[in-house]
């Protein structure tokens, strides 16, 4: 039986404070947009399945039972992980995302489980036809980013929304712009992880016709000195001194004199997916 099943009263209950928020909604808008222009409430984003209610409705039947419907309605976001109900899942991320908009790991976990988890199912569920598993899986992907943009919205100073929308980026999508631009963005917010600014280089490294701009930056941070020299930037870097046909005498030095010095050497360390590597 559902869990979400069997606390039927809960649900009851909220029921019938929407349908009383309901029915003073028109009496308490312009409050609430007072209360919004002078900051003393946060403006919920806008979102359909919200809408249909009225966003006002919701803020003045629930006021301070949001941090508590929001933590029921995970539990019920946890069911739909569970039981890879993806479409439900999403619109249970809308709500709780609406209640708690500045929350950040509720925007997190939006992200993961559809950009991830709802992804991954769609790779491997071979009961459904080739061609919708493709639409789902693109679809499920785009709803991810969705909420990242709507999280950074909520919260610009997010680095772990960003992490998570990265991976998605990297892993699920190959989308090396984005994923070098999303890095980029990273790597200036304070408490980003020091491997941020060698990843904005390594993907910008990937996308056609950025190798110049890929250089020019990771040949910057080589030149920062030794704590950059580390196996994957100087592997990234002469890699790109081949492609760019960089003269030898401006090229970085062989650490190996004996090495082949016209073919770069690999690192052995274990790659990420994506063939990203962290040294």
């Amino acid at each position: 039986m559902s869990h979400f099943k069997k606390i039927p009263r809960t649900v009851v209950i909220l029921v019938v404070l929407a349908a009383f928020g309901l029915t003073r909604a028109p009496f308490e808008d312009r409050l609430v947009r007072d209360l919004i222009d002078t900051k003393m409430v946060v403006p919920p984003p806008g979102m359909t399945v919200l809408d249909q209610m009225g966003q006002s409705a919701l803020m003045a039947t629930l006021g301070g039972l949001r941090p508590l419907v929001a933590s029921f309605m995970s539990l019920r976001g946890y069911e739909n992980f569970s039981e890879k109900n993806w479409d439900e899942l999403h619109q249970t991320y809308q709500v709780i995302t609406a209640l708690e908009p500045r929350e950040e790991f509720h925007w997190v976990n939006a992200i993961w489980h559809l950009g991830i988890n709802a992804t991954a199912n769609m790779e491997l569920d071979t009961k459904i036809p080739e061609f919708e598993r493709k639409r789902r899986f693109f679809n499920y992907a785009q709803q991810a980013i969705e909420f990242a943009d709507k999280g950074i919205d909520q919260i610009p100073d997010s680095v772990e929304i960003r992490k998570q929308v990265a991976e998605v980026y990297r892993e699920k999508l190959k989308d090396w712009s984005s994923a070098a631009r999303t890095y980029g963005e990273i790597k200036d917010l304070d408490g980003a992880p020091q491997y941020a600014e060698r990843f904005h280089g390594y993907f910008l490294a990937k996308v056609p016709g950025r190798e110049r701009e890929a250089y020019d930056y990771l040949k910057g941070l080589y030149d920062k000195g030794a704590d950059q020299h580390l196996p994957t930037l100087i592997y990234e870097v002469r890699r790109l001194e081949e492609i760019l046909k960089i003269p030898y005498p401006e090229r970085i030095p062989e650490a190996d004199l004996n090495r082949n010095r016209a073919r770069p050497q690999k690192p052995k360390s274990k790659p990420l997916p994506g063939g990203v590597i962290i040294p």
